[in-house]
C-alpha cells in the first residue's frame, strides 16, 4: 500500500500538488457545511416549518460565515489548479465563457440572501423563497466547477463544444458526479453543525443537541453510504467522462479509495459513540473528525492521480519547472503564514473575549 503521492512526483510539481490538496481540504469542509446547511434549511422551509429547531437555527447563523470562508479558503487551490493544469483549465473556462463567469455574482447573490434569511427567519413565505433561492444558487456553483472540470479533462469534445455555441457541457456524468459530491457534502456539514450545537452554538441546549444529532446521525450515515457506492464509478469507472487508462493509473488511486473507507469507518464509529453519550467526549470529536478529514484526503487524492492519469505528466512536469522560477510560491507560502498567524490571533481574541462575557 502506497500512500506517497503527490511527493514521488518530481519537484515542483510535487510541491504544487501538495498545496493545492492541503488548500482544497480546508476548502472543501466549508463549502460543505454550506451546501450541507443550505440543503437542509431550504428541506425544512418548503416543508412550511416555521420554528427554528436546532439544526436549522445554528445553520441559520453560520451560513453566512461559512460561504465568506469557503469563498475565501478557495482562493488559494483556485491559484493552483491554474498553475497546474493551465491549458486545460482556462480551455475548459473560455468554451463556457459568459455562464462559467456567471457564478460570480450569484454567489453575491447567495451571501446577501443568506443575511435576510437571518434577518427574518421567521417569514415562512419569503423564508423558503429565500433558502431556496440560497440553495439553487449553490447547487449551480457545485455544478458549474464540476462541469469545468469534465471538460476540462475531455479534449475530444473542445473542437464541438466550441463549434455549437452552448453555454453548457452536455454530459449525464456532470450529473452523477455532482450527486456524489453532494452525497459526500451532507454528512460533513451534518458531523460539523453536530459539533457547534454540542458545544452550544446558537443557543443550543444540551438536550437539544443531543436529541437533533441523534437525528441526524441517521442522515449522514445514509449519504455516507451513497457517496461510498458511487466513489469508484464516479471519479473513475463506466460513470465517469470515460475510462481510466490503466498503464498509466497502475492501481495507484486505490489505496485512497482505502484510506477513504477507513475514514468512513472512523467517522461511523464518532457517529454511534454519539448516539451513547448525553456529552460530547473528546474520542468521539477525535473518531468523527479525523474520519472525515481522512475520507475527505483520500478521495481528493485519488481524484488528483485519476487527473493526472489523464494528461501527459512529462509535459506538465516541463512547465511547472519552468513556473517555478518565478518564485511565486515563496511568496504563497510567506503570505500564508502571516494569514495563519493572523487568524489564530483573532480567534483566541475572539474566544477569550467570549470567556470574559460568560
Amino acid at each position: 500500500m502506497n500512500l506517497s503521492f503527490p511527493f514521488e512526483l518530481a519537484w515542483p510539481t510535487s510541491g504544487y500538488v501538495a498545496l493545492y490538496l492541503v488548500t482544497l481540504l480546508m476548502h472543501a469542509l466549508f463549502m460543505s457545511y454550506v451546501v450541507g446547511g443550505a440543503l437542509a434549511v431550504a428541506f425544512v422551509r418548503l416543508h412550511g416549518v416555521r420554528e427554528n429547531g436546532p439544526v436549522t437555527r445554528t445553520f441559520i447563523d453560520w451560513l453566512p460565515f461559512a460561504l465568506s470562508a469557503a469563498i475565501t479558503a478557495g482562493v488559494a487551490p483556485l491559484l493552483f489548479v491554474q498553475i497546474l493544469y493551465q491549458r486545460e483549465f482556462y480551455t475548459a473556462n473560455l468554451l463556457s465563457f459568459h455562464r462559467w463567469m456567471s457564478i460570480l455574482p450569484v454567489l453575491i447573490g447567495a451571501f446577501y440572501l443568506l443575511y435576510l434569511l437571518k434577518a427574518r427567519p421567521h417569514a415562512r413565505r419569503l423564508s423558503a423563497a429565500v433558502a431556496s433561492a440560497v440553495a439553487f444558487s449553490v447547487i449551480f456553483v457545485a455544478w458549474s466547477w464540476v462541469e469545468n472540470h469534465m471538460l476540462s479533462l475531455n479534449p475530444d469534445v473542445w473542437v464541438k463544444q466550441y463549434e455549437s455555441g452552448a453555454m453548457a457541457y452536455r454530459d449525464p456524468a456532470v450529473f452523477l458526479r455532482l450527486a456524489f459530491w453532494v452525497a459526500l457534502a451532507l454528512p460533513t456539514a451534518c458531523w460539523l453543525v453536530t459539533l457547534q450545537m454540542r458545544f452550544g452554538a446558537s443557543g443550543t441546549e444540551p438536550e437539544e443537541a443531543l436529541f437533533a444529532s441523534r437525528k441526524l446521525a441517521r442522515v449522514a450515515l445514509g449519504f455516507l453510504v451513497v457517496a461510498a457506492a458511487l466513489a469508484p464509478f464516479v471519479l473513475r469507472g463506466t460513470l465517469s467522462l470515460s475510462p481510466v487508462d490503466e498503464t498509466h493509473l497502475d492501481g495507484a488511486d486505490l489505496p485512497y479509495f482505502a484510506l477513504a473507507a477507513v475514514g468512513l469507518l472512523f467517522t461511523l464509529g464518532g457517529w454511534l459513540r454519539l448516539q451513547h453519550l448525553p456529552r460530547l467526549s473528546g474520542l468521539c470529536v477525535v473518531l468523527g473528525s479525523l474520519g472525515l478529514a481522512l475520507t475527505w484526503w483520500g478521495v481528493l487524492c485519488a481524484r488528483e492521480l485519476i487527473r493526472l492519469a489523464r494528461l501527459d505528466l512529462d509535459t506538465l512536469t516541463q512547465r511547472h519547472a519552468e513556473l517555478a522560477t518565478s518564485s511565486g510560491l515563496v511568496v504563497f507560502l510567506v503570505f500564508a503564514v502571516l494569514a495563519l498567524l493572523v487568524t489564530a490571533w483573532i480567534f483566541r481574541r475572539v474566544a477569550r473575549s467570549l470567556r470574559q462575557s460568560k
